[in-house]
């Protein structure tokens, strides 16, 4: 352990000098790793935000079910429980007729064109039905139904659930690409690292026939590997740091609506740059160990 702490400075210099005696390949790997980082870090962002929305709906989605007129108020108390026993159902909040027009005369969109119906209110009751889980609301709405007094439900279903099923798309389809550009970025490290080989090979011939183990071989070229992941990070976390933050402003933390919330920069960006530079590492060190394992094939 002592001696693999002690020839670290060693794999170091030599994996920047191999860095350095062959840039132009390694500024190629860099910018794959760069370019793959960035659309990672597009993707990230994206991805968890669409997580965040997705579950921001599903807690906002609550079940309308409108009272039938028939319906005494003394008989309200029994439907709130049957709504209430329905499964996967949280919470159950009662609306009479004068509070639904209110509702509807607050909004800013009405433009006071309810007022007249203060006199004469053709709005039934409700109750808002709020469910555990997003996935549940259309079997709720199929429950609700089945009680008597019940004039009918919406939750706006079809919309919603296409909505959440889009999200889910963009999070599968971009993972997939994402790590297709993964595969990508690692073939050129490795093939970048194959070339550093081979341009060393009388160099490694020396070393062997001295005696030196193959580990001790290839530890410099996985270190390169790790340097071109590092550096191929650099712009990605730096742009994510700055960049997202700019948008959040520019958008006031809000996606169109305050419906889709944007995730605060703090501490997102942190995780997501500390991310960001393990996979540059990972790409980069997987990349060079499947060159070194190809290509420096040795027994004593």
């Amino acid at each position: 352990m002592i001696r693999v702490i002690k020839s670290i400075p060693y794999n170091i210099k030599k994996a920047w000098k191999s860095i350095i005696r062959n840039l132009g390949a390694s500024v190629s790997s860099v910018f794959a790793v760069t370019i793959t980082l960035i659309l990672i870090m597009l993707f990230a962002v994206a991805a968890f935000n669409v997580s965040s929305f997705t579950k921001n709906i599903e807690t906002h989605i609550q079940v309308l079910a409108r009272v039938d007129a028939i319906v005494e108020e003394s008989q309200i108390p029994e439907l709130e429980a049957q709504l209430k026993a329905i499964d996967h159902v949280v919470d159950v909040r009662y609306s009479s007729a004068s509070e639904q027009l209110d509702l509807l005369i607050q909004d800013e969109k009405s433009k006071g064109k309810y007022n007249s119906f203060k006199n004469s209110n053709p709005l039934p009751a409700a109750f808002y039905v709020d469910a555990d889980q997003g996935k549940n609301v259309a079997n709720i709405k199929k429950q609700i139904l089945k009680i008597d007094g019940i004039m009918d439900a919406n939750y706006g279903g079809d919309s919603v659930n296409t909505m959440i099923k889009g999200f889910n798309s963009i999070r599968l389809y971009g993972g997939v690409f994402i790590g297709a550009l993964s595969f990508l970025a690692m073939f050129l490290i490795s093939n970048t690292i194959k070339i550093n080989i081979h341009n060393r090979r009388e160099e490694i011939a020396i070393m062997r026939n001295v005696g030196a183990s193959n580990g001790f071989i290839k530890a410099p070229f996985l270190f390169e590997g790790i340097f071109i992941g590092i550096f191929g990070s650099i712009i990605p976390i730096l742009l994510t740091i700055f960049g997202y933050g700019f948008v959040y402003d520019a958008l006031g933390g809000n996606l169109l609506t305050s419906m889709f919330k944007l995730l605060p920069p703090i501490p997102f960006v942190l995780y997501l740059s500390g991310i960001l530079l393990v996979i540059g590492i990972l790409v980069g060190f997987i990349g060079s160990l499947l060159a070194v394992n190809k290509n420096l094939k040795w027994k004593r």
